[in-house]
């Protein structure tokens, strides 16, 4: 009778309200009663008596029937808004056949390739389901689930004859993307029918190079492009927002289920919801929206659409990384940008020790978060603003291999790469005496995982001409290296010329190698796994990066003993000889669990390091590592 919309801030008296859509509802008010102003929002507003009469008379069965007189159409571009590529630079090197990167709020195409090609969309698909679902069905109403819609393929389950309410569907279909749950919701309607329904809302949409052909997106006849989901994405964003924040939950209970949100995305900053496909013939597709500070003192809300791409998560941050580097948002004739200048020629790099996410620490992620590994790297909004972010991969994470049974051997849940990418790390170390614990097959597969979540790594490769080409970073015009080595093995998977393996720092080759890849780059990044556990750093290791400053390195970053060591500066070169831990369950004592992050700033001008700063990460109880402080 008198309903309070957070969004709006008000009181709406008699609201009837149609499913996410419309509300109709009496004269708006505060808390005191006063009378508001009407927002003009789309809503369907009476005199007060009016809306009373028919509050009184309807009920939830009451039908009704909407109709426009043409299609909606995209809001238009302002005349005043302006983006520049202040470098020059035309596109993000990225693998998606098509992609788009458009604003929200004034519908302007900010960066676009193959806008208009047509592509299968996968589960994409589903942000349309709910959108019809949402607008034509009773969210109240029970659907049942048949056995029919059980034999499609999913990675969630239904019981056949389970009832659930069409609202607690949504979280399922966009969460972890249950294609059972989708055909749920479209039998329910009549699935012929609701399948017109989704494409009778394309058009409405002048999504005129779209089709459904199943409620999923299992069918490769789902198809989009990259132009018409950046008009599904601002009708839904500008109308049905509370879909995108959906997307945004990392969990949800309901009617005797638990879902798990699968996306990529949910750690990164400025994330404001989004959904993700996959199938052969339509690779990966992505559709996300974020809030980024393209201009001074601006925030955008941006659309990034990427179809048929090898790396759906590695090209959209690429393009996010591109967008804050190069992208700037301002009105027309109040700024001016030289082309090839950046606004800011800051460069920063933040690098922190090994991270383990076996043993304790596995044991601790099941009991205290709910088995949720995201929840480790709760506390890294330091590594998300860095431009590049690194740590060490304390052995395989894979589900092959032999347990060799070291002293300690270490397998990780091979699902904690995509967290770690999503945490904000672009970079890890590969080298050191655990990679090896299950044997050549986990060691292999590891490094083949990661190649498909897009992160990078050093000191490994499948043979040893690929394991010496340093890792090559282009921010800002300034490109640079990374290349990683062990001292404390082990040597049986030193990298050949025919056989995968690790880089070695005994190796011969130890000088050439570093000489070699410094050629290559502006500043160099030479990162070691060395010394004595849990003791200060030795001789050996300062001759080690005496010798690597010498061939060429310009910074050494170093792990193994578990606990920080000294920060020191040599010809020029900064030697950081350990970093302690980031994520261990080595609770015996204080040094052990708390580790350092080492911030580097670049200036991309004359390419040569800036500063660098150093904070203190403190463990807590639960191995998660807490936010930095800084040490002075």
């Amino acid at each position: 009778e008198d309903y309070y919309s957070e969004r709006a801030g008000a009181y709406f008296p008699y609201t009837m309200h149609l499913f996410g859509s419309y509300m109709i509802h009496g004269s708006p008010h505060d808390e005191n009663n006063n009378p508001l102003p009407h927002n003009q929002n789309g809503d369907i507003r009476l005199a007060n008596d009016d809306a009373k009469t028919l509050y009184e008379w309807a009920d939830t069965d009451t039908r009704v029937s909407v109709f426009s007189d043409s299609k909606l159409s995209p809001s238009p571009i302002s005349n005043d808004s302006v983006y520049v590529n202040e470098n020059g630079e035309t596109v993000p090197k990225v693998s998606a056949d098509s992609y788009l990167v458009g604003d929200l709020d004034t519908g302007e195409v900010i960066l676009e390739s193959n806008k208009d090609s047509v592509f299968p969309i996968a589960s994409v698909s589903k942000l349309m389901t709910a959108l019809v679902s949402i607008d034509t069905m009773n969210q109240f109403d029970l659907a049942t689930v048949s056995k029919k819609a059980t034999t499609v393929y999913s990675v969630n389950k239904f019981a056949v004859g389970e009832k659930i309410t069409l609202s607690n569907l949504i979280y399922p279909l966009l969460l972890p993307s249950s294609n059972v749950a989708a055909e749920v919701i479209a039998e329910h309607a009549g699935r012929d029918t609701f399948l017109k329904e989704m494409n009778d809302q394309a058009l409405k949409l002048n999504m005129e190079n779209t089709h459904y052909d199943d409620p999923s997106g299992l069918s490769p006849k789902n198809v989009s492009t990259a132009f018409d989901l950046f008009l599904l994405t601002q009708n839904l964003f500008k109308e049905k927002p509370f879909i995108f924040n959906i997307t945004l939950l990392p969990t949800y209970n309901a009617q005797g289920h638990y879902w798990k949100n699968v996306s990529q995305f949910l750690n990164v900053s400025g994330y404001l919801g989004g959904k993700s496909g996959q199938t052969d013939e339509a690779k990966q597709s992505n559709v996300a929206i974020f809030s980024l500070p393209l201009g001074e003192g601006v925030n955008r809300n941006i659309a990034i659409i990427v179809l048929h791409s090898n790396d759906r998560q590695s090209d959209t941050m690429k393009i996010l990384a591109y967008l804050k580097s190069r992208i700037v948002y301002g009105t027309k004739g109040n700024f001016t940008i030289t082309s090839g200048t950046d606004l800011s020629s800051d460069i920063t790099m933040s690098f922190v020790g090994d991270i383990m996410l076996d043993r304790g620490v596995r044991y601790s992620v099941k009991t205290n978060f709910g088995g949720d590994y995201s929840r480790m790297f709760d506390h890294t909004d330091m590594i998300k603003q860095s431009d590049l972010a690194f740590a060490n991969l304390e052995g395989p994470a894979s589900d092959k291999g032999t347990d060799l049974h070291n002293l300690y051997s270490f397998r990780m849940d091979p699902a904690v790469l995509d967290v770690i990418r999503t945490a904000g790390f672009d970079v890890l170390s590969f080298a050191n005496n655990h990679v090896g614990d299950w044997g050549r097959p986990a060691f292999e597969d590891t490094m083949a995982r990661m190649d498909t979540t897009g992160l990078q790594y050093v000191g490994a490769g499948m043979t040893k001409s690929l394991a010496v080409q340093p890792k090559i970073f282009t921010i800002k015009g300034m490109k640079i290296g990374m290349i990683g080595f062990t001292d404390v093995g082990p040597d049986s998977l030193a990298a050949t010329d025919t056989e995968s393996g690790i880089l070695l720092a005994s190796d011969p080759d130890f000088q050439k190698i570093i000489t070699d890849a410094k050629k290559q780059v502006d500043e160099l990044i030479v990162s070691f796994h060395w010394g004595e556990e849990y003791q200060e750093h030795t001789p050996r290791q300062t001759m080690l990066a005496h010798e690597a400053i010498d061939a060429g390195a310009n910074v050494i970053i170093g792990a193994h003993p578990h606990v920080p060591q000294a920060v020191e500066t040599y010809h020029g070169g900064l030697i950081a000889y350990s970093l302690g831990n980031y994520i261990f369950d080595q609770a015996f004592s204080k040094e052990t669990m708390s580790g350092m992050l080492i911030k580097l700033t670049f200036d991309a001008k004359s390419k040569t390091l800036k500063r660098y700063d150093k904070y203190s990460i403190q463990l807590s109880p639960e191995f998660q590592p807490q936010e930095p402080e800084v040490i002075k």
